[in-house]
């Protein structure tokens, strides 16, 4: 399931709210620092990436050293690219992939609790909360808002600064907006609440402080705008590299143990008639 959530959450959640008048490609670029930390004895190092975003009308592609995610808007699929394997996984955006195939057993209602308890692990909540602090960072006047993200990965509490100095062709944004939801399959109601919260915030993001709690230790992480433009983007911006292999993944699946069932009655006893649950 990790793939699935290798997209930015706050990054997804953030294009959410930008907001929409320009009318050509937009380019964005962030930087973003995470402290190090040590769980159970493993050390993670510092992290320092630069992160940069095409937004166009056909598509959406970010790129970090590492890494590369295009999503495309006519197909729909989004391609994950990774540059150490030089591999590339293609997703049909069609298929909800999250609902991941529960091998079908002889009892329904176990079956459906199954779904029911996959269905919960892929839930989204987000919060927001507004405030009336604001000041300059860079050339941008920003507003700050509190945000609380809450997945199956654990919950991301953010302080987010954000302008309307900045802004973008609501062409592109719806574009981009049902793309990133749709990346979150099985989510389709819940990501609609989740997108009513989000547009509280008003703006671009200018910065971004996240903290995440993992085995009652917190590791931060701090995500800085360092340019927004309208530019024409490269015209082979949203191809994979040549030379890169396409990775086919085997199909998910997962076999269930076999919940125990009510135990047999015995026809003839009084007790066994008794025992009868209804």
């Amino acid at each position: 399931m990790k793939k699935i959530y290798s997209l930015n959450i706050l990054l997804i959640l953030g294009m959410l709210c930008m907001p929409g008048l320009s009318s050509a490609d937009v380019y964005i670029k962030y930087k973003r620092h995470t402290d190090a930390v040590k769980i159970m004895g493993l050390e993670k190092p510092e992290e320092n990436v630069d992160e940069e975003i095409w937004i166009t009308r056909k598509g959406y592609r970010s790129d970090d050293p590492k890494s590369s995610v295009i999503m495309l808007r006519y197909e729909p699929k989004v391609i994950r690219i990774d540059h150490r394997e030089k591999t590339y996984v293609q997703r049909d955006l069609n298929k909800d992939e999250l609902q991941i195939r529960i091998t079908e057993g002889k009892d329904p209602e176990k079956t459906a609790a199954m779904k029911g308890m996959m269905g919960n692990m892929m839930k989204i909540e987000a919060s927001v909360q507004t405030t009336d602090e604001q000041k300059k960072i860079g050339s941008w006047n920003c507003k700050k808002y509190f945000l609380s993200v809450k997945t199956f990965m654990g919950q991301f509490d953010n302080e987010i600064w954000a302008t309307e100095d900045l802004k973008m062709d609501p062409v592109l944004y719806n574009q981009l907006t049902s793309l990133m939801i749709s990346e979150f399959p099985g989510t389709d109601n819940p990501m609609k609440e989740v997108r009513a919260e989000i547009n509280k915030i008003k703006g671009i993001q200018v910065k971004i402080i996240s903290t995440r709690k993992i085995l009652n230790q917190t590791r931060q992480s701090v995500t800085d705008l360092l340019e927004f433009k309208e530019s024409k983007a490269p015209e082979n911006i949203l191809a994979t590299p040549k030379g890169y292999k396409e990775k086919i993944l085997p199909e998910q699946k997962i076999n269930f143990p076999v919940l125990p069932s009510q135990p047999a009655n015995h026809a003839g006893g009084k007790d066994a008639g008794a025992s009868t649950v209804k």
